[in-house]
């Protein structure tokens, strides 16, 4: 025989709201879920036959409790209701509870408010019509695409920088480009030289921050025979001849020491220097761009880098966006990355759209860059010859990029729950990131407890930000 004793604190485990009748449709049981969803109380339902006393103002008179009554099976049913808290959705399943007789004696329903899933539903379909459309937008402005020399254009800001990048580089002044790392400053000298007049000379790319102090000035201007221990006995020429009527990149320029940034703007002003240990002038032409993702300005302030040669590095500035600012590109990076891997490792190699979707999404704090390492990564990872979710790096996206959805409602819910996550690392708090995903801070914390415990399968989840 089913025993309704010691239930009570079974059942306010439920998240779901839970209504139990006897064999008569009397309400013998209910939970504070239930309750809460019928804004009632105990008393008022306790007691009270379920045929003239519905917790829940429904537009149906259908009752689960009343089908598995006649039927003697599990029911389930979908209900609509009209509240002072707006229009609702639930999904109500009758399972019969049966004697040693093989008859009824209670009847446990359990009721699930599916109105914010369905809402999620929506949002996920309208999510896939936009995907759908962005692709082919993608599609049919694929001629739109630009990959000369790794360099790739779609959005506004990069056509700006396109655009300043090409004027310059009809003549010779001095270039600075301004950007965080990794967002391809490289690549934009490399446009300006292949543009230049001076495309047939060198490009000499020299990064200031990785010479030793105590060779930069052999290595800029070049030695003679015997000029210190262990010099080639031939002598050597440096960065500044070997660029000669060419460019020569001076990545990193905050990294240069101030001894020789005094060299460095006596050479720009005169066009000529003196290798290390020689008499001999030699005279340089060469085209100057410089790059750095410093602030020169405060570095100037606090006497770490000349003034003088700030302002003459600084003729025709041109800043470079964040990967994060121009998201729209990041799908013809990934098109880019595949063509050259596949080029290079005569391998076929796909990526799936969920995949890309998921990419657009992370902020890649270190640009184009951190791209190309993750995508590398993961086109090795791939077993199959197809890039999927599953093998997004765990360290930018959690274990969710892991998780294979059984049923759609897993989907949804790992939907909710990525998004959920990332609107909480964005605004440090839950109460913030509730209000930006428009719902309550306790339907936040509760959710994502419920989601770190399934998915994560850790339910110690740290609460520190959790106010």
């Amino acid at each position: 025989m089913f025993a309704l004793n010691n239930l009570d604190s079974l059942l306010e485990l439920f998240f779901d709201g839970v209504i139990i009748t006897d064999k008569d449709g009397m309400i013998v049981k209910v939970n504070k879920a239930y309750l809460k969803i019928a804004g009632k109380t105990a008393d008022e339902l306790i007691g009270k036959d379920i045929r003239s006393t519905v917790g829940i103002r429904l537009h149906s008179n259908e009752s689960s409790t009343m089908r598995v009554l006649e039927e003697k099976r599990p029911v389930t049913i979908m209900q609509r209701s009209t509240s002072d808290s707006g229009y609702k959705e639930y999904m109500t399943t009758g399972m019969p509870m049966f004697n040693e007789q093989n008859e009824i004696e209670f009847v446990v329903n359990c009721v699930r408010d599916m109105t914010e899933l369905n809402e999620l539903k929506q949002h996920l379909s309208r999510a896939e019509q936009m995907n759908q459309n962005y692709l082919e937008e993608i599609k049919n402005l694929k001629q739109q695409q630009e990959h000369e020399n790794g360099l790739v254009i779609y959005s506004k800001a990069m056509l700006h920088v396109k655009e300043a990048a090409t004027k310059v580089a009809s003549v010779n002044s001095p270039v600075m480009l301004r950007g965080e790392s990794g967002v391809g400053k490289e690549v934009i000298a490399k446009y300006i030289h292949h543009r230049s007049k001076r495309a047939k000379g060198a490009f000499i790319k020299v990064n200031c921050g990785a010479i030793p102090a105590s060779l930069m000035e052999s290595e800029f201007f070049g030695y003679e025979t015997g000029a210190f221990t262990g010099a080639n006995k031939e002598g050597k020429p440096g960065f500044f001849e070997l660029a000669d009527k060419g460019t020569l990149f001076l990545d990193e320029i905050g990294d240069m020491p101030l001894d020789l940034q005094v060299k460095l703007l006596r050479v720009l002003e005169e066009q000529e220097f003196r290798r290390v240990g020689g008499v001999k002038t030699i005279r340089s032409d060469v085209r100057i761009i410089a790059a750095t993702n410093q602030d020169l300005e405060e570095m100037v302030e606090q006497k770490t880098f000349r003034k003088d040669l700030y302002y003459r590095l600084q003729v025709y500035p041109i800043l470079i966006p964040p990967l994060r600012e121009r998201k729209e590109e990041i799908p013809f990076f990934i098109e880019h990355f595949l063509q050259r891997y596949q080029e290079k490792n005569a391998i076929q190699i796909q990526i799936a759209q969920e995949a890309i979707h998921v990419l657009c999404q992370y902020d890649w704090p270190g640009n184009i860059r951190e791209l190309i390492n993750v995508m590398e990564r993961m086109a090795i990872s791939c077993s199959n010859g197809e890039i999927l979710p599953d093998h997004l790096p765990r360290e930018l996206f959690g274990n969710l990029g892991r998780i294979i959805p059984k049923t759609f409602a897993e989907e949804v819910e790992l939907f909710e729950f990525q998004g959920m996550k990332r609107a909480l690392a964005l605004h440090k708090s839950t109460r913030k990131a509730a209000r930006a995903l428009q719902m309550s801070q306790p339907t936040f914390v509760r959710k994502m407890k419920q989601y770190e415990v399934k998915y994560t399968n850790d339910p110690k989840m740290d609460h520190k930000n959790m106010q």
